[in-house]
């Protein structure tokens, strides 16, 4: 099966602030975002994500200005593929997720 993505994705090792919108009240944690496209992003997540679920999603992207400001990246967005990741010492999860919407603020 060849690649069936629609947009050309960046490997990026940044932590991630995940906010599930199904839980009241919101639940956030830390995971660690490992690629991003223009259309969806892919993390790893020590949290069980359920398939379909909503998230809100934030990271900071660094620039390479001399001044080292950083662009915060706030993203909402649905959880398409959820999978366990063998042979982690601790359950880890790879989560897929499509971007719905995606807001850059700048400092």
């Amino acid at each position: 099966m060849g690649e069936q993505r629609k947009a050309k994705r960046y490997d990026v090792y940044l932590p991630l602030q995940v906010c599930a919108s199904l839980e009241r009240p919101t639940e956030c944690y830390t995971a660690q975002l490992r690629d991003i496209s223009r259309s969806g992003v892919y993390f790893q997540s020590a949290v069980a994500i359920e398939t379909g679920a909503p998230l809100e999603l934030s990271f900071a992207l660094p620039t390479e200005s001399e001044r080292g400001a950083s662009v915060l990246v706030r993203a909402s967005a649905r959880a398409v593929r959820v999978s366990p990741i063998e042979g982690e010492p601790t359950p880890l999860y790879g989560v897929a997720a499509t971007i719905d919407r995606i807001d850059f603020v700048r400092p």
